[in-house]
């Protein structure tokens, strides 16, 4: 052993190797210095970190009470200090500086993108609308839980009406597309810096999944949904447009019946409303093409919402495409009545566009259903996930850690001797 010597942080002291050092617990820590007596001979650098470098189970995000506004997605000082800033250059006269698509103008790389999720999502409704043909699905009548496989699960959490007499069991009912896609639907603006939506005009305006006008406002062209398309950017002084182009009047929208045709494509209560489908005949390849478009669309949309503005409201699941939210009073959340119906706008993030709606993951679809006594054995995956898997589609990478395979399920008894 040598004299003792100084350690300059406590990250030198946990990289430490195993021999030749006292435990943690007899480190002195002083004021300004860390001690410890250690030998001369270090030996190998510790190995214990990589083995946390690809996580086995994750927990799933946490649930988010009703009663609290969502977190921003954005850190609240940044979003002040932006906000000071562009007061101070608007007090002084200075024109607020724009980039594409923040000054109107289209993003000639991102329009690609917008197809390509455009054709996905179209390919994913599809695969689901066959793939519940032979998947089945359940929904509680009382709550938003939604369970894939051949009955519902035993689990007690329901907190739906009347739970009490249900003694929290679910109130199972056959499934559609829309319990496993959740529909999320947003206001589709002929110039979204134009005239905003009010409460008084708020059915002149069609509402349209949000990853279609989002695909919309970044250079997809739909003859049913026309857009605007402008040549010169649009001018700011802090807050305030001070040059917009001028207002153009909104044409009609096409009504011709390839028109009609693609509304069957891209909304998921056309499907509902349609003529019945057929089986696939081959589900495990339709299941791996859903899951492939599935996992396709949601990096486009991640991609697309870097630069095309998409605001979510706080309280309640609406989501707005635009550089602004909406005025239209339908916010019936926490706290409404302070808000006089008003939305909390603030930037969207991925999962409120393409809400995941986790669902528990069956090992063995045949086997017996799930119970609350194993409930923390089981692992959870969206819905779409677990909808393509059953139907033969290889696990993803991604969604092998929330899924818990490494863990064996004991039996009943088994369980209350598991640490």
């Amino acid at each position: 052993m040598v004299a003792a010597r100084p350690f300059r942080s406590w990250r030198e002291v946990k990289e430490l190797p195993l021999i030749g050092y006292l435990p943690l617990h007899f480190v002195t820590p002083t004021r300004y210095r860390i001690f410890g007596c250690g030998s001369q001979e270090l030996g190998h650098t510790s190995n214990i970190n990589k083995y946390n470098r690809h996580s086995q189970n994750v927990d799933l995000p946490a649930i988010l009470p009703q009663s609290k506004k969502k977190p921003y997605a954005i850190p609240i000082k940044k979003i002040l200090r932006v906000a000071r800033y562009d007061k101070k250059q608007a007090e002084l006269g200075i024109e607020k500086q724009l980039e594409p698509p923040k000054n109107g103008l289209l993003v000639p790389q991102l329009i690609p993108v917008a197809y390509q999720v455009l054709e996905s999502w179209k390919v994913l409704i599809e695969g689901l609308a066959q793939l519940l043909t032979v998947v089945p699905v359940y929904g509680c009548r009382e709550c938003p839980e939604v369970h894939v496989g051949s009955s519902g699960h035993l689990i007690q959490d329901c907190m739906g009406r009347n739970n009490v007499k249900r003694r929290s069991q679910h109130a199972w009912i056959q499934g559609t597309i829309n319990d496993v896609l959740l529909p999320i639907e947003s206001y589709h603006l002929f110039d979204p810096f134009g005239h905003r939506v009010k409460h008084s005009t708020r059915f002149d305006y069609e509402r349209i999944p949000a990853v279609v006008e989002l695909c919309i406002q970044a250079g997809v062209d739909l003859p049913q949904y026309p857009s605007r398309r402008r040549s010169s950017p649009i001018r700011m002084l802090g807050k305030r447009v001070i040059d917009r182009g001028g207002y153009v009047v909104e044409p009609r929208p096409c009504k011709a019946e390839d028109a009609l045709a693609l509304l069957s494509e891209i909304d998921t209560y056309a499907v509902l409303n349609g003529q019945s489908i057929s089986p696939p005949l081959d589900k495990r390849k339709v299941a791996e093409r859903t899951l492939k478009a599935y996992s396709t669309v949601r990096s486009g949309v991640r991609q697309l919402m870097r630069k095309y503005t998409v605001k979510a409201c706080g309280y309640c699941s609406e989501v707005h495409v635009g550089p602004w939210g909406h005025n239209a009073k339908l916010c019936g959340a926490f706290k409404h009545q302070w808000r006089d119906g008003k939305h909390g706008w603030q930037d969207a993030t991925i999962d409120e566009v393409i809400a995941p709606n986790f669902v528990w993951h069956l090992k063995d679809p045949d086997g017996p259903p799930l119970t609350g006594v194993l409930k923390r054995f089981y692992g959870k995956a969206p819905a779409v996930v677990e909808v393509c898997v059953q139907a033969g589609a290889e696990i993803p990478d991604a969604y092998r850690p929330m899924m818990r395979l490494d863990i064996v399920i004991p039996e009943t008894e088994e369980a209350r001797l598991v640490a």
